[in-house]
């Protein structure tokens, strides 16, 4: 087979592959997880169910497939490098901040069927969840923890809980602003209000001042 035409078919079976994950995210988000079958993501796909499972085994490997579409964003990719953690906690908490909520609004309405369905997922579908989620907590923890261990954060603090109520924040006011409510300020009002407010709670305690 000539090299182009090897090329070619590589590209074809790319483009189809890709066709098929921004399908499974379209019905995953419109359906739901438990009830999106592969049947009708080939169908939103315009491919058939052998061509679909030719690319991923089962609906599991469709999904994880999906999440690193989710995560395979410029947002995403400005996180996955050491540069986004480095400087001081208030630049790389809104850093970290401005790209977490980027990443969401790209893709709210399958964020919206994910937070509504969690109770409901099976324990297979939950795993995939948290492994796709788990290296970007694990940056994020590591850096409340050397801000801990240098005597930003307080020593009281417990550090999930605060990085669980930090990412909460951010993501209850993505949900909030993409709908048709009436919008007091810019997403990156938002964001950089979340990081004063944050930074307050967890900071410790000013030297009290001798009473006079």
């Amino acid at each position: 087979m000539p090299p182009n035409a090897v090329t070619s078919t590589t590209k074809t079976e790319v483009g189809t592959r890709n066709k098929i994950i921004a399908a499974a995210l379209n019905v995953f988000a419109r359906d739901g997880i438990p009830r999106a079958t592969t049947r009708i993501i080939a169908e939103e796909a315009g491919v058939n169910e052998v061509t679909l499972f030719r690319h991923f085994t089962n609906k599991d490997g469709l999904l994880q497939a999906v999440f690193d579409n989710v995560m395979n964003t410029p947002a995403y990719e400005s996180l996955d490098t050491d540069k986004a953690w480095v400087g001081t906690l208030h630049d790389v908490l809104r850093n970290f901040g401005l790209s977490f909520y980027q990443m969401l609004e790209r893709d709210e309405a399958f964020i919206r069927t994910l937070i509504g369905e969690a109770r409901r997922l099976p324990e297979q579908h939950r795993k995939i969840v948290m492994e796709a989620i788990k290296p970007l907590r694990n940056r994020f923890l590591q850096v409340l923890q050397k801000a801990q261990e240098t005597g930003e954060v307080r020593k009281d603090v417990n550090l999930f809980a605060a990085m669980d109520m930090f990412t909460n924040m951010l993501m209850g006011g993505m949900l909030k602003n993409t709908v048709e409510f009436q919008r007091d300020y810019a997403p990156r009002q938002y964001v950089n209000t979340c990081v004063d407010i944050f930074m307050a709670g967890i900071a410790p305690p000013q030297q009290q001042r001798p009473r006079r």
